[in-house]
């Protein structure tokens, strides 16, 4: 894309020198530059007023590249694409050229609106179109069939479309304004009356549809307040749901403290117990293993006595050795019971481990129950969750509802704003119906052109057809 500010430049000076397909050129390769101004005036502004009239395809691609361009308004006049195409004169270089049916076409098809704007003179388009030279009837009948009631306004000079119509110098352009302006009186005459009729048709539409939407307000309401009542009805149901839930789970809470305590202090009851036990088996043990060794010791006194003796005499080796075997004797009872004290340690060890199995049960019947309470708190959240969203959808369903109150009290502002409108429409009507009476008074002037044009007027009946059924789809279209 090339620099905005030398594009534009160049644009404007293709504009003034009429170069047109350097125009068109520029537009196409850079749509944006139809959007900036210079020296007050748009792209399109400054097409219309160049004395050698565009072509229809420049003005549509301008058109398509800014269609708010033949809204608004430019230039020290104040005027819109349509006033500055209307009012654009000759020059010494280039002959004066009438604007294109097909081009004031399509500024007015963009912007219908445009055929009752003024520009600073409180001039409309028919004004200026009633003052210019070799404007086509065609040009003249759009603009008024757009706008009837612009046959009417005066301007800021004191002047209707009829006086400049009438002191219009070239005479086929003056008949052909006479006679459209006319044509508009009779426009204005039907536009009045059908402004009448869509008026009543409009108050009557307006009181059905009231009715209807405030039937189906107080249905809505109705509605509403039955699945309110359900809302309440199941959060009260869920509300007391999650009161005995919390209770349930409480219980289970005191429940699984009481197991704790319970745990705890049948371990320590456990643990003292097999301590005690322990220490009593080991303090019996010790004990008789005192024994033994003292028993021992004698023993080995014994022996060292009967050894002592067997030196001193052979006669009482026989009697030693038997008192040998019976202290071996004694020897391995006491090894006897040595051996069933080991074992009632080792039973005691496998009591002790049989105490650690039932409270590993005992701990795996807790996590069981933790287990329990953990998916209550988790059904409890989803509760929660169930809850909270039924109370969202409560909140959008009556956001919804004040919505739809609103759509409908703007409908119904919109109704009465349209019910003033046409009230102002009549008014502005017995306003024109006055104004033909100042039209009257020029009546006697027009008769002879109205004779030349008799022909023109029954040709131009199909027109009026055209633009009837051109009101009621545009009523239709309205409602």
């Amino acid at each position: 894309m090339s620099d905005t500010p030398l594009a534009t430049t160049q644009l404007f000076k293709a504009i003034n020198a009429c170069k047109w397909q350097t125009v068109g050129q520029q537009i196409q390769s850079d749509p944006s530059l139809a959007k900036i101004e210079s020296d007050g005036l748009l792209p399109l502004h400054a097409v219309c007023n160049a004395p050698l009239r565009a072509p229809l395809k420049l003005i549509k691609m301008l058109l398509t590249a800014h269609p708010a361009a033949a809204q608004l308004k430019c230039g020290k006049e104040d005027r819109l694409p349509i006033h500055i195409l209307l009012a654009t004169t000759a020059t010494p270089y280039i002959p004066y050229t009438p604007p294109s049916e097909d081009v004031v076409s399509a500024l007015i098809e963009l912007y219908p609106g445009a055929a009752r704007v003024p520009d600073v003179s409180n001039q409309l388009p028919i004004h200026l179109a009633c003052n210019i030279t070799g404007v086509s009837e065609k040009v003249l009948t759009f603009i008024l069939s757009t706008y009837p009631e612009g046959a009417y306004v005066r301007d800021f000079h004191g002047k209707y479309p009829l006086d400049y119509a009438t002191t219009n110098k070239d005479i086929p352009t003056r008949k052909l304004a006479l006679a459209a302006l006319d044509r508009g009186t009779l426009y204005a005459s039907i536009s009045k009356m059908t402004s009448l009729r869509l008026s009543k048709e409009n108050e009557s539409k307006t009181r059905s549809m009231e009715e209807v939407y405030e039937k189906k307000l107080n249905k809505m309401e109705s509605h509403a307040k039955e699945e309110r009542a359900k809302l309440v009805a199941q959060l009260d149901s869920m509300t007391k749901q999650l009161k005995e839930e919390k209770e349930s789970n409480q219980a289970l809470c005191e429940e699984k403290e009481k197991m704790v305590i319970e745990k705890d202090q049948a371990v320590a009851r456990a643990i003292q117990f097999e301590r005690a036990r322990y220490a009593k088996l080991e303090e019996q043990l010790r004990s008789d293993l005192a024994d033994v060794q003292l028993k021992n010791m004698d023993l080995l006194e014994q022996l060292e006595s009967t050894q002592g003796d067997l030196d001193a005499s052979n006669q009482t080796e026989e009697k030693h050795i038997g008192e040998i075997d019976a202290l071996k004797q004694q020897l391995s009872e006491t090894n006897n019971k040595l051996d069933g004290t080991k074992d009632e340690f080792y039973m005691t060890q496998e009591e002790l481990e049989t105490v650690q199995v039932e409270l590993v049960a005992a701990t795996n019947v807790i996590k069981q129950k933790s287990a329990r309470i953990t998916h209550l708190e988790q059904s409890l959240d989803s509760t929660k969750s169930s809850v909270l969203h039924l109370i969202q959808e409560h909140e959008r369903a009556q956001a919804n509802m004040e919505k739809q109150k609103e759509y409908l009290g703007i409908f119904i502002n919109q109704q009465i704003n349209a019910e003033k409108e046409a009230k102002t429409s009549l008014l502005k009507m017995s306003l024109l119906v006055d104004a033909i009476d100042v039209s009257q008074r020029v009546e006697g002037n027009l008769k002879k052109v109205v004779a030349e044009e008799g022909a023109m007027i029954d040709a131009s009946t199909m027109t009026v057809k055209e633009v009837l059924e051109e009101k009621s789809e545009l009523a239709e279209e309205s409602q």
